[in-house]
């Protein structure tokens, strides 16, 4: 699915014409009859409804019906009323909307579905990829007219210096798109675009209040995935992940109820201490009317295995580059098996899993549960007091905590991070280049001047809404991998209204010591049979890691010869070698390796296409080796 939406501005008639179209090219028009939106998409991932110059358009997965939206257009008065309204629709979508010439665009809460939007012969036109945006840039500079921002439709080299960060940058230089003077609507915004062409980002979303007792907001959880994944067993056939894990048992549980066929897939790991394998055949063995494929990793790609040019996502580097050639291994098995739609487990941890930010939130209404679960944390996790006290008591606004990441960004180790900050204080790798290296912290410093405001007021709900926004773009990359093989890789935990009903449960329920995702574990009982729902593991991967590794690291060091991330000056292609090549004991040291990978794959990716790629001299071997 693609899509490319226009104003209806006397401006977009040429670019219009700029748009490389071919047969299967689908157009909406305005009532002027001027194209609105303009792309490639099947009848099944769009569902549309229209009153006189009034429409709804929804692209995605969704349980709607052309007539459900036919009846909430009739009770809209105007574009604000869809901030209540969207809530009825279940699923995954981007929704646009249009009342006489007035628009409005939107993606989801995680960016799983995200609006971009570039001025371009001086309107604003937005789409679902950044990539879209740029191409008709080119193709507009091409044809004489003005693209506005110097630069416009080429790779932007700052932004692949902040996705050197590891392991993420914060917000909201997480949201920068890799394409230059292309910009990212942030979570919770939509884009609105009036018929003089200008545009405005407006936020109509606010997290709940974290009030409700824990069986209500389970009751509210249940509700809600039971929805997102109903949205989804529409198929023919389904697959499912059954890692044994609770998030994927949980959903594989749920879609078993509805879809007609359920087919699950289970990595088998090499290591036995690994337990996801013990509990995966548990829950196997108890789903019965669904057929399970494990996938062996002899048979497998390894993790780290070079990815085909060809199949990356053309919007920016891959969140998932150390497993791209697994998942596209699992999804030509699951195509071969009929499925068409799989879906995983990627959000439960970012909505469930306890975090020590938490405590920091707490305190501020009910300290004494707080210092008591501080207390506890304490002496389970050997926190020293120091941590402890700034867990409780430490923060600073958002603005501020950002301006001190400026400092605390330093090439190697990460800094400490505690229950204070907003988010986990991310580092560049060893082997970017001090030039890189000032980049980034003259980035988070502008950003900061720029006064940003937080995802919500409350530290803990904005940290499960930056890590639900990076859940997101793994999702989105993933989602383009499979897309290869003719098959949809859907998040159901990811889905708006599971991740305003995880919002909304009690503090003090949060972090009750003992249990493993309370929320969850309570809103699947019922669901998941006892057996299962006691899990309180969670499986290591680290065999997997160091197994990629030595497969790969001649390829993976053949890199640093011609690296493009060096042509740009990002890196030191020596230092980068030693890394790859030298023993490495503790697995999490390899974090910083993943996102350097992905723009150095991505950067290679463009080669041969139009893409104009900035160029700097090569930073000299030796230097910083």
């Amino acid at each position: 699915m693609e899509f490319v939406v226009f104003p209806d501005h006397p401006a977009t008639d040429p670019l219009c014409l700029c748009l490389r179209r071919d047969p299967t090219m689908r157009t909406v028009r305005h009532p002027s009859g001027r194209p609105w939106v303009m792309g490639h998409w099947t009848d099944d991932e769009a569902v549309a409804a229209g009153s006189g110059p009034d429409r709804l358009l929804l692209f995605g997965t969704t349980s709607a019906d052309a007539g459900t939206l036919d009846r909430l257009l009739r009770r809209l008065r105007c574009l604000s009323d869809l901030d209540s309204r969207v809530r009825e629709l279940h699923g995954s979508f981007f929704l646009l909307a249009a009342m006489g010439s007035r628009l409005r665009c939107q993606g989801s809460l995680s960016t799983v579905r995200q609006i971009h939007h570039a001025d371009i012969n001086g309107v604003t036109v937005a789409a679902g990829r950044p990539q879209d945006l740029a191409a008709l840039a080119r193709e507009a500079a091409a044809a004489g007219l003005p693209t506005g921002a110097p630069g416009l439709g080429s790779v932007d080299e700052e932004s692949l210096a902040v996705r050197l960060l590891a392991p993420f940058a914060p917000y909201p230089l997480a949201l920068r798109p890799a394409w230059r003077a292309v910009h990212a609507v942030p979570p919770g915004h939509c884009l609105t675009l009036g018929p003089d062409g200008r545009s405005g980002t407006v936020r109509w979303w606010w997290p709940p209040q974290p009030d409700l007792w824990l069986e209500d907001a389970a009751e509210s959880v249940r509700d809600a995935l039971t929805e997102a994944v109903r949205a989804r067993t529409r198929r023919p056939a389904l697959s499912a992940d059954l890692s044994g894990g609770m998030d994927s048992t949980s959903l594989c549980f749920l879609a078993a109820r509805d879809a007609a066929r359920l087919i699950t897939t289970a990595w088998v790991c090499r290591d036995e201490a690994n337990d996801d394998n013990i509990w995966s055949a548990r829950g196997a063995a108890l789903l019965r009317p669904a057929e399970h494929l494990p996938l062996p990793y002899a048979d497998a790609p390894t993790w780290y295995t070079p990815p085909q040019p060809a199949h990356g996502d053309p919007a920016g580097p891959l969140a998932v580059i150390r497993e791209s050639a697994r998942l596209a291994h699992q999804a030509r098995t699951v195509a071969a098996h009929g499925s068409r739609t799989h879906l995983v487990g990627v959000g439960g941890d970012e909505l469930f899993s306890p975090r020590p930010v938490v405590l920091n939130s707490l305190a501020r209404t009910d300290f004494r549960s707080a210092a008591r679960r501080a207390n506890a944390a304490r002496r389970l996790g050997r926190w020293t007091l120091v941590d402890t006290l700034r867990t409780l008591f430490g923060g600073v606004p958002y603005p501020q905590w950002l301006e001190s990441c400026a400092d605390r960004i330093v090439p190697g180790a990460r800094a400490g991070d505690s229950g204070a900050d907003w988010e986990v204080v991310p580092a560049m790798p060893s082997w970017a280049h001090p030039d890189a290296v000032a980049t980034v912290r003259r980035l988070v410093r502008d950003s900061a001047a720029g006064g940003p405001e937080p995802f919500a007021p409350l530290r803990c709900q904005h940290e499960t809404l930056r890590a639900a926004a990076r859940a997101g773009e793994i999702v989105r990359g993933a989602a383009a991998l499979t897309a290869h093989h003719g098959v949809t890789f859907e998040a159901p935990f990811l889905d708006d209204n599971v991740i305003e009903a995880a919002l909304a449960v009690r503090l003090v329920d949060q972090v009750a010591f003992g249990a493993y995702k309370p929320l969850l574990g309570t809103a699947m009982r019922g669901v998941l049979p006892e057996a299962l729902r006691a899990r309180g593991t969670k499986g290591e991967h680290s065999a997997e890691v160091y197994a990629g590794l030595r497969r790969h690291r001649r390829a993976l060091s053949a890199l640093c010869d011609d690296s493009r991330l060096a042509s740009l000056g990002l890196i030191r292609p020596e230092a980068l070698r030693a890394a790859l090549t030298k023993l490495q004991p503790h697995s999490h040291v390899l974090q910083p390796l993943d996102p350097t990978l992905a723009a150095e794959y991505w950067l290679r990716s463009l080669q041969g296409t139009q893409t104009p790629v900035p160029a700097r001299p090569t930073v000299p071997a030796a230097e910083g080796a």
